[in-house]
């Protein structure tokens, strides 16, 4: 079979069942039809397959550049509608990769499609991520790009990527800057100590087994790995109750298969894109809870515990406290024991 070099871009609602939750059918079904109108809209006439799997597009395009500037030009279309339709508004990301494929079966198979999907679901709403490929590939052209550096995607897979420009220098995501998010911090508790205790071949086999069991379970909970240092890991994801659940889930199963304690630090604020990372006051205050928590512990701030107000988590208080290079004080409180497995009690939609 011949193998063609083609762009391969993948667009995606971001949280679209937690959409249909609150939305019913009908609203869910208005918001895909006012997506489909944007994308069709900025479609060329030709060189280009396009294929609609509910909330999400997948499109083939011939040409790289026109690719790029084709999905910009569906991502400022949709930032219009947002500034228009508050109420309805679109939160949708964009991946693009590019490479050889082998038509099988009607469709594209190659490495391509999958990193443009995991590029998308690295990007924030609004974002149009890129690989290095297509990138390398833009160089002689006038397709403006920021660099955003080495980032780990979804699976754990790290990539130089970039974020295409719009032709007029936004960033094609007015009035989307800031957005609320639940970020959540990890890190391995006396970890110096234990690494001098096992020894460098034993610390090794630590911090891989501890690396892929908190992966394993950000994915099964829907988080977004952001960012590793050393042993600890930043990561966002969609709700307080799936943040609770997936760090209850990767302490216990780092005690019981590693042997060591985390500890971890929850909060949910507005935050902000800062160099292609999700960033902000917010990360900051996740990031200095998690540093005071103990062995096994928990943390989470007095917005987390109002956002989870009915839910089935019980909650300890912590007491007042300052946080480093944070103004004021700061409620905090721990995940308790009482709390039920998250088996027993469902999570929201993603």
């Amino acid at each position: 079979m011949p193998q063609m070099t083609r762009a391969h871009v993948f667009s995606d609602i971001r949280g679209y069942g937690r959409i249909v939750e609150e939305r019913g059918d009908e609203g869910s079904a208005k918001i895909l039809r006012a997506y489909a109108r944007i994308v069709h809209a900025a479609l060329p006439k030709r060189g280009v397959v396009a294929e609609q799997t509910a909330d999400t597009f997948y499109f083939v395009f011939s040409s790289v550049p026109e690719a790029v500037r084709t999905t910009v030009a569906i991502a400022d279309g949709i930032a219009r509608y947002n500034r228009t339709h508050p109420d309805l508004g679109l939160p949708v990301s964009f991946g693009i990769d590019a490479g050889q494929t082998i038509r099988h079966g009607g469709g594209h198979a190659g490495a391509a499609p999958v990193v443009a999907s995991r590029l998308t679901r690295r990007a924030l709403p609004g974002q149009v991520l890129v690989s290095e490929a297509v990138a390398a590939l833009l160089r002689t052209t006038k397709v403006p790009l920021r660099d955003l550096g080495v980032s780990r995607l979804p699976d754990g897979q790290t990539m130089h990527i970039y974020e295409a420009r719009a032709p007029d220098g936004t960033d094609g995501r007015p009035g989307l800057e800031r957005f609320l998010a639940t970020v959540l911090f990890t890190d391995i508790v006396r970890s110096t100590a234990t690494a001098t205790g096992r020894g460098e071949r034993g610390w090794k086999d630590l911090f891989e087994r501890h690396h892929q069991i908190v992966r394993e379970q950000l994915r099964r909970f829907g988080g977004m790995e952001v960012d590793t240092a050393g042993d600890g890991f930043y990561a966002t994801i969609d709700t307080p109750t799936r943040a609770v659940a997936c760090v209850r889930s990767i302490r216990d199963r780092v005690k019981r298969e590693v042997g060591v304690d985390i500890r971890a630090g929850i909060h949910i604020g507005e935050c902000e894109v800062v160099a292609g990372k999700v960033g902000g006051i917010a990360v900051f205050v996740g990031a200095r809870i998690k540093d005071l928590g103990g062995a096994g512990e928990i943390l989470v701030s007095q917005a987390v515990k109002d956002v989870m107000l009915g839910s089935p988590v019980e909650f300890a208080e912590r007491g007042r406290t300052a946080l480093k290079g944070v103004p004021g004080e700061w409620l905090l409180y721990r995940v308790t024991d009482q709390t039920p497995a998250e088996s027993d009690f469902p999570l929201p939609n993603r």
